[in-house]
């Protein structure tokens, strides 16, 4: 009997802000509008999304927001500190940190 090859697993980054920086970071941003007024709030769905990302076979890698490194990002890329840029910069914390795993 033939087996169906599985789907290779996909992996997020994911922009994960501690509750400490939560407001000194949504205050940085050019778009603290499309950010949860509160932590608790911003948790409750970062936890879903990961939720549902497992739920089609994905994984979610958790990169700590830390706001110096994402504003050297900004401005090497020069793009503004956005929700795209949020995404992208996680992904390319996840890339850096797999490639230096060897």
């Amino acid at each position: 009997m033939n087996k169906k090859p599985e789907a290779p697993l996909r992996v997020y980054g994911f922009c994960w802000f501690l509750r400490d920086d939560y407001d000194e970071a949504r205050a940085a941003m050019a778009d603290p509008e499309v950010l949860f007024d509160t932590y608790a709030e911003w948790l409750k769905a970062a936890k879903k999304i990961e939720a549902e990302v497992a739920a089609q076979g994905g994984k979610v890698i958790r990169i700590r927001f830390d706001i110096e490194s994402f504003m050297f990002y900004c401005a090497a890329h020069n793009v503004a500190p956005v929700e795209q840029t949020r995404a992208n910069w996680a992904a390319a914390e996840l890339r850096r940190r797999y490639e230096e795993s060897g």
